[in-house]
């Protein structure tokens, strides 16, 4: 009898212990299937997001819309960019590029008649930047898990292990000018595009400054083409995460101005993507043309 009473203390100890599991170092997405309709979950996240106390909600992205205006169809697929400018601020004191990652974002999107939400998990920004010691990723990582499990009514999991090096699958392009010109170059550059729009621009520095916290130049841009990126988003929704592209234009320590952005042959090997492989090939050597040429003289 006693036996038995171990026994089902240690199966029900572990179905808590597993229950309230940790992320762990190689994981770096996390997922939770909603038992709510698409329109419902993203309904809720939203309004979670915009009345929590420490987060600013920043903007959204709807990807099937958007694909929808360039003639093309993807099924229902929402980005939430939101953040705690204190906290980022801090994280980007620790490393700069962690500006690339920076507001935080999380997906909402239909697969098979399920609506899934998913985010980077606090482990990718540990393993990318070399966050390791800080404890308010920790802080974090329970917060998202939190908001997202009560949008969904369901427990969030990891999906998908991926080991990083610092800094892996980022580009940078060091610049012939200074900050602000660099930055006026890039932007005007993108608007005459016509292929290209600018969803989003974000002043990481002007943020900072706001809550008195120092902060060497750093500004992002988040743009794109749906024409280009529906055709990859539809082989698998989760790179909408990464979708669209983001330049960081930033001063480090030494006074040199540069600008980064990711691999788009590494968002490949992220989210395992094999059938867009020449498409974001094309898509590398048009951001590394496009940031030279904004960098050079």
């Amino acid at each position: 009898m006693k036996f038995l009473l171990k026994y089902f203390f240690l199966i029900f100890y572990c179905g808590i212990q597993l229950g309230t599991a940790q992320e762990k170092e190689k994981d770096h997405l996390m997922l939770a299937r909603s038992d709510y309709s698409f329109k419902e979950t993203a309904s809720r996240l939203a309004k979670t997001l915009e009345q929590h106390n420490t987060f600013t909600f920043f903007s959204k992205i709807e990807h099937s819309k958007e694909a929808k205006k360039a003639g093309l169809e993807l099924s229902e697929n929402l980005l939430l960019i939101f953040g705690d400018p204190k906290q980022g601020s801090l994280l980007m004191q620790k490393d700069q590029l962690a500006g690339l990652e920076l507001p935080l974002k999380i997906l909402v999107y239909k697969q098979d008649n399920q609506t899934i939400i998913t985010y980077s998990s606090t482990n990718y920004l540990k393993q990318r930047y070399d966050l390791r010691k800080n404890k308010d990723l920790g802080n974090l990582s329970k917060t998202l898990k939190s908001i997202v499990s009560k949008t969904a009514g369901n427990r969030v999991k990891s999906s998908g292990k991926l080991k990083l090096k610092k800094h892996q699958g980022i580009i940078s392009e060091i610049s012939e000018f200074n900050f602000n010109a660099t930055y006026n170059r890039l932007v005007t550059a993108i608007k005459e595009n016509p292929d290209l729009q600018i969803f989003i621009e974000l002043d990481h520095f002007k943020n900072a400054e706001e809550i008195n916290i120092g902060l060497r130049p750093t500004k992002l841009i988040i743009f794109g083409s749906p024409k280009i990126g529906t055709p990859i988003m539809k082989e698998n929704s989760k790179i909408a995460l990464e979708l669209p592209i983001k330049f960081l234009v930033w001063r480090d320590e030494a006074g040199v101005v540069k600008i980064s952005y990711n691999d788009p042959l590494f968002l490949a090997k992220r989210f395992k993507l094999t059938k867009n492989l020449p498409q974001l090939s094309a898509m590398k050597n048009a951001l590394e043309e496009l940031s030279e040429n904004v960098a050079k003289y």
